[in-house]
């Protein structure tokens, strides 16, 4: 079982030649009462969306949700914040044409709470649309509070070449010279993105993707980080399943690998990306792949990775450019329930893995990598890494503090 937070949770750990450090965070004195931050988020459901108000009223802030909806399968209702959520309407993942008239009636929608987006000292925005009706509307309203600028991925648009690209990151680096602070969740979207393509150099703060601490409590009694080092290795993939190639791969390792493997699925299926009928092929016939389907974060991480041995933290999705910059949740989330990381080579999230002993990283072609290690890999090697993941401190993996120090410094 996984025991007290140690006193070191919160810090930053370098991962390879070149990585970059976020500016030394202000220290952490308590939020003064009566702070209040409006929130801007485009889907309320999203699982860092709601992680991310949750910590901000943990550091004492109180917030109003601004946020949109997306449609669920099958007319799943969207769950709504306890206490004070705006709805701004509906859009439509990805679909950026139809996104823009509904985003300027969310503008509008916004705007019937004029008085709270003027009582706010902290604009909180996700994403650059997201921004635009941030911006829009506190202007608007009167509000002069304080804009920061979430970024924790790159969107195909920004590095477009062709006109639309061209635009969407004119209106960002407009929006970039107008926010007080940029919070990013890996150090390459600064090196290989906002400084090289955007010409940044404001203010930044790295809040990396870890389970937050004060929502630890929730799982802490029921974490089990042992395993039993031996076959069949068990692989799991698991959160917001959209990368089609990574369920490729699987299938094949699954093929290779036989009864000395399971591959284990579970959370939300992208079905832009992956569609049912395609993972309902993939899992036909093969009795050592399964897929648990949903589950809820972080109340039922212990129970998806018992005896997980390796988590799959492998994304094609933007191959090149946000996929070799992130560092997912599934890094840090297996980390905690005791799962050994499966990258690929050459990425940020490959690099961290190997650095900080958390796993290993795999050349190209990935699939004949994984599948040649795992038919080889011995109980004493696995137990040997494994020891060295149980050894780190867990602010690897673990965030206490970060969203209060991140709001001292626009405070």
């Amino acid at each position: 079982m996984i025991g007290p937070l140690s006193r070191g949770i919160g810090r930053t750990s370098a991962f390879g030649p070149g990585a970059a450090t976020a500016p030394p965070a202000v220290a952490n004195p308590k939020t003064a009462p009566g702070r209040r931050v409006a929130f801007f988020g485009h889907d309320l459901a999203e699982p860092t969306v709601r992680k991310r108000v949750d910590a901000i009223r943990e550091a004492g802030w109180s917030v109003i949700v601004y946020a949109f909806e997306r449609a669920r399968p099958g007319g799943a209702a969207t769950p709504r914040e306890a206490d004070d959520a705006v709805p701004l309407g509906r859009t439509v993942d990805r679909n950026y044409a139809s996104r823009l008239p509904r985003l300027a009636l969310g503008i509008l929608r916004a705007l019937r709470r004029g008085p709270d987006l003027r009582a706010a000292d902290v604009i909180y925005v996700r994403n650059l649309d997201m921004a635009l009706v941030a911006w829009t509307s506190s202007r608007l309203a009167g509000s002069r509070a304080r804009l920061v600028y979430e970024v924790l991925d790159i969107q195909r648009l920004m590095v477009r070449p062709d006109a639309p690209g061209r635009i969407a990151r004119t209106v960002e680096r407009w929006l970039l010279r107008r926010s007080a602070l940029l919070v990013v969740s890996a150090p390459d979207f600064i090196d290989r993105y906002f400084r090289p393509v955007q010409g940044f150099t404001g203010a930044w703060h790295l809040l990396e993707n870890k389970v937050m601490g004060h929502r630890l409590g929730e799982v802490a009694d029921r974490l089990d980080r042992t395993r039993a080092a031996e076959p069949p290795w068990v692989i799991g993939w698991f959160g917001t399943l959209r990368c089609r190639r990574s369920l490729t791969l699987l299938a094949a390792i699954a093929d290779a690998l036989g009864d000395s493997v399971r591959i284990v699925l579970a959370g939300r299926l992208s079905e832009e990306d992956i569609a049912p009928h395609m993972l309902a092929e993939t899992l036909d016939g093969r009795a050592n792949m399964a897929f648990r389907g949903p589950y809820a974060n972080p109340r039922d991480l212990p129970e998806i990775y018992s005896g997980i041995h390796f988590s799959w933290a492998v994304d094609y999705l933007d191959d090149g450019l946000n996929s070799d910059w992130l560092l997912p949740n599934r890094l840090y989330e297996g980390g905690l329930c005791g799962a050994l990381t499966l990258a690929r080579a050459s990425t940020a999230t490959g690099r961290y893995a190997v650095a900080e002993g958390l796993g290993w990283a795999f050349p190209e072609p990935l699939a004949d990598s994984v599948t040649a290690f795992l038919r080889t890999l011995t109980p004493a090697v696995y137990a040997q890494r494994h020891a060295r993941l149980l050894a780190c401190d867990l602010a690897t993996f673990v965030d206490v503090g970060g969203m209060r120090d991140l709001l001292v410094r626009v405070d």
